[in-house]
């Protein structure tokens, strides 16, 4: 029974208290009341080929996680002189369905589980791709784009809302806005008028619901108080209406803010938030990490939370359904969460020390590291490596891609080392809540990296695929054969040769060496300047060929492992085959590690000074190379190499075990060999593939991305 309460009997200060909880019981207050997460983003890449199975599997995650929101699409994709391709059957002009969705409605499929879980579902209305280059800059094409848009909304609205009025619940405004691309006035005109026109037409059409956008931030292209103040002017003429929400990405994951300025960035967009009336402030926490785009551990986002939940109403992320869905990725991920939000706190057990950890020096200075895999009450994310006390390697648990996940790495191989110089190296496990234990250290010296005495590439003519750019030339393609190296590590030395490649294509150096050659020994000198964004090359294949066209790998080029933050320095890069090969003609083919590559010198060597070259080219010892390019699509090289004649099996494997192809099985001199697979008519996933000759047998594992 209620019982009545006598106003005039209270206290006024109680009065006053009452009134206070009782606003604090109202959407929009500062301060979500638990610092959870409420949602998700998930994009049709990912869910377009859901079932109604999958899609409860993936609903029923959120739900255990506490999450009632999700937000899905854009149902319309732009790009310039492309099809607008949409998530939905439209009746629009210059619309097709997008052909992965194989005629499925993906938006109906969606709302129709979403509803029977009881998700509220945000629907992104559309994106272009000309955003990127045209906003603040072309007016006309932002506010058509913004017309079109409206005819999408209208159309969604039509065809959704009636049959899911309940879990279609509002808009997704997917354009993105940062802090340094609308510090103008005229820009944030732009803006503001653009958005208008959406907003307006919602409103007059009668089909406005909460709006919803993520802008983002970089603290290194301005301030949070001019990003206050940008959003303050903004808000001030935008015409939203009570509900809508402002969403910024905390921009954690991305690398635009450090952790530890979230506080200052968030306290100043509240204070924004708070002139607009009726503006609710919700956060997009980010739960990946962009340097590798693997999960972030728990308890990073559990301090993303905690550290914004002064200032925001609510959380949603980008993103759960992405890197902590138990069927997306290890459950480890999503066990943890739920622990930490079925209990208010994050599990605290650490794992087993990872036991029988070696390193072992390798002839050519490598160092293998090994251990035994550790164990964990929920489970292992992974292991640090450390050099010198200094992380130079994360092995993490993998993305599953539909499968159940490959087992952790428990060796790893340091190349590029300097020669006679001592490696303190340590391995951390980790858990999913970031919890360490480590080994005891080891230190080992790498020994002797000896280059062969006699360099026969001096001097010699070479072609490249991609020209150097025209800052940093080749002077009459003699820079990569000369002999003259750089005298700093700076991309000020001419010495260097600069090659800008946005999309990182492959780049070939074909070095010409003339007559037929035993070679042996190759190498390439890289600048690495994090600073000016000159990164090693991912890879470097090297191959040779006697006509210069048909070409025959024969190894990689070993890139050492850099730690962020390394001082800029000359890298030197070798491959030393056991035996030598003769040939006319080598190619370094380069995989660019960013966007600049800087190499200085390409160097082919023999261990012959006299000119008396060997003939000998039996290989003294079984080998398994990696597979190259890995990933593929949908060919990759096998190369192995037997030291005695006998009977070879060379066979693919897929996650269960089976077997999937038999590529060798045959009576095979001693030699070395390579051969072509396609895999056309294998799915995507992770494949191995296991040599046996006589007692000798390996297994490497390959991914198969279409």
């Amino acid at each position: 029974m209620k019982k009545n309460i006598n106003k005039k009997n209270l206290n006024p200060f109680v009065i006053i208290l009452l009134l206070f909880f009782m606003l604090l019981s109202n959407a929009g207050f500062a301060g979500a009341s638990k610092a959870v997460a409420d949602g998700s983003f998930v994009q049709a890449w990912l869910c377009g080929s859901w079932t109604d199975a999958r899609w409860q599997q993936e609903f029923t995650a959120m739900k255990n996680a506490g999450m009632h929101y999700l937000v899905i699409g854009p149902v319309a994709e732009s790009a310039a002189g492309q099809t607008t391709k949409t998530l939905y059957p439209s009746s629009l002009p210059n619309t097709v369905l997008d052909s992965g969705l194989n005629g499925k409605d993906m938006v109906d499929v969606c709302l129709r589980n979403a509803q029977a879980a009881g998700i509220k579902v945000f629907i992104a209305i559309s994106s272009n791709d000309l955003w990127w280059s045209a906003h603040g800059s072309d007016t006309t094409w932002f506010y058509n784009q913004m017309k079109f848009d409206n005819t999408v909304c209208d159309e969604v609205y039509s065809l959704y809302k009636s049959k899911y009025p309940d879990t279609f619940y509002g808009w997704y405004w997917a354009y993105e806005v940062d802090n340094a691309s609308f510090a103008t006035d005229a820009e944030q005109n732009e803006l503001i008028t653009g958005m208008n026109i959406q907003l307006d037409h919602l409103t007059a059409a009668n089909i406005k619901l909460p709006f919803m956008w993520c802008p983002f931030m970089n603290s290194k292209l301005g301030t949070s108080q001019a990003y206050q103040a940008l959003w303050e002017n903004v808000f001030s003429k935008l015409h939203i209406t009570t509900g809508d929400i402002f969403c910024p990405q905390d921009c954690v994951g991305a690398g635009g803010l450090d952790i530890s300025q979230v506080p200052e960035w968030f306290a100043a967009l509240r204070k924004a938030v708070d002139t607009k009336s009726g503006l609710l402030f919700w956060s997009d926490v980010e739960t990946f990490v962009q340097s590798d785009w693997t999960s972030a551990t728990i308890d990073r986002v559990v301090k993303q939370l905690k550290d914004e939940q002064p200032y925001v109403d609510n959380y949603i992320t980008f993103a759960y359904c992405h890197y902590d869905s138990p069927y997306n990725l290890n459950p480890g991920f999503h066990n943890t969460y739920v622990d930490y939000f079925n209990n208010g706190v994050l599990e605290s057990t650490p794992p087993s020390v990872p036991a029988n950890f070696t390193a072992t020096v390798k002839a050519n200075g490598t160092v293998n590291l090994s251990w035994d895999a550790s164990t964990d009450n929920i489970g292992i994310c992974g292991y640090y490596i450390y050099r010198n006390g200094v992380q130079i390697k994360k092995e993490q648990v993998p993305v599953l891609n539909g499968g159940t996940g490959t087992p952790l790495a428990t060796t790893f191989s340091d190349q590029g080392l300097s020669a006679n110089t001592n490696y303190t190296y340590q391995v951390k496990a980790y858990d999913f809540a970031n919890n360490t234990t480590a080994t005891d250290s080891v230190t080992v010296n790498s020994g002797e990296i000896a280059l062969l005495t006699n360099k026969i590439s001096v001097g010699c003519s070479y072609t490249v695929s991609i020209p150097a750019d025209s800052i940093y030339p080749d002077s009459n393609n003699k820079e990569l054969t000369n002999g003259s190296f750089a005298r700093i590590n700076s991309k000020g030395d001419p010495a260097w040769e600069g090659v800008y490649d946005v999309s990182k294509t492959q780049r070939d150096i074909i070095i010409n060496v003339g007559r037929s050659k035993l070679v042996q020994q190759f190498a390439g000198y890289f600048l690495y300047d994090s600073y000016a964004s000159i990164y090693l090359p991912a890879q470097v294949k090297v191959s040779v060929s006697s006509n210069g066209t048909s070409f025959t790998d024969v190894g990689y080029l070993s890139i050492p492992t850099i730690a962020v933050g390394t001082a800029a320095s000359s890298v030197q890069c070798v491959c030393t085959l056991t035996n030598g090969v003769y040939t006319s003609y080598v190619k370094f083919s380069v995989t660019p590690g960013g966007s600049w590559t800087f190499d200085d010198e390409y160097e082919v060597r023999n261990g012959n000074a006299t000119g008396v070259e060997e003939t000998n080219n039996v290989p003294k010892e079984y080998a398994l190379m990696q597979n190259y390019p890995n990933p593929f699509n949908p060919s990759t090289v096998i190369r192995y190499q037997i030291a005695k004649e006998g009977n070879v099996t060379l066979k693919i494997y897929n996650m269960l075990g089976k077997e999937v192809k038999t590529l060798v099985n045959e009576k095979r001199e001693a030699g070395s060999y390579s051969i072509d697979l396609n895999a056309s008519t294998l799915p995507s996933g992770v494949y191995f593939y296991r040599i046996i000759s006589g007692s000798y047998s390996d297994t490497k594992k390959m991914i198969l991305l279409k």
